[in-house]
């Protein structure tokens, strides 16, 4: 009994393995297996591998299904992964744009003086509601990790973030909004 529990171990542990190969391997091992399956009796003979095949073709069929199936599975995963991306990409796009079309009053003037100016960086006043809800939504960013700062007065400064610029440039609006 406790011989049949460890064979069954044995097994399960090398099925394991299996699904742990990287899929390089696992392409190499699909198509070996699948070689030495399909191929005609006279190319096996050629190469000495008839008697392999005939003592091992059990073992030979699970591990090309097994490696074929996995790598069926990654590539539908990468695929899925791959679109889904995009998808969220460009829901990320059209909420960017919609929020920078929202955005009136005080939000409007401090990005315009951002785009205007050359060195990239504006002191602004770290408890203004104004910069905290921009830096909110990542519309600007400290420049810096670490700020010396007058705690009388506490100013540190921040960079307008390049998806902004970016979005202004694509929507005729936003150019108009805000270049204007």
């Amino acid at each position: 009994m406790a011989d049949g529990i460890e064979n069954i171990e044995e097994k399960a542990s090398g099925v394991v393995g299996l699904l742990k190969l990287p899929p390089y391997i696992l392409g190499a091992l699909a198509v070996a297996s699948g070689i030495l399956l399909f191929l005609p009796d006279v190319i096996i003979a050629k190469l000495f591998m008839t008697g392999f095949r005939d003592n091992y073709g059990f073992i030979l069929g699970i591990v090309f299904v097994l490696s074929t199936a996995i790598l069926a599975i990654l590539l539908i995963n990468k695929l899925y992964k791959g679109i889904k991306d995009k998808i969220d990409l460009k829901k990320l796009i059209e909420a960017q744009t919609k929020f920078l079309k929202s955005i009136d009053g005080d939000r409007v003037l401090l990005i315009k003086e951002f785009i205007q100016i050359q060195s990239g960086t504006m002191m602004l006043p770290m408890h203004s509601r104004v910069v905290i809800e921009l830096q909110h939504y990542n519309v600007i960013s400290p420049a810096g990790q670490t700020h010396l700062v007058n705690m009388a007065e506490p100013r540190i400064n921040y960079f307008l973030q390049p998806w902004v610029e970016q979005r202004i440039k694509e929507d005729d609006e936003l150019r108009n909004k805000f270049y204007s």
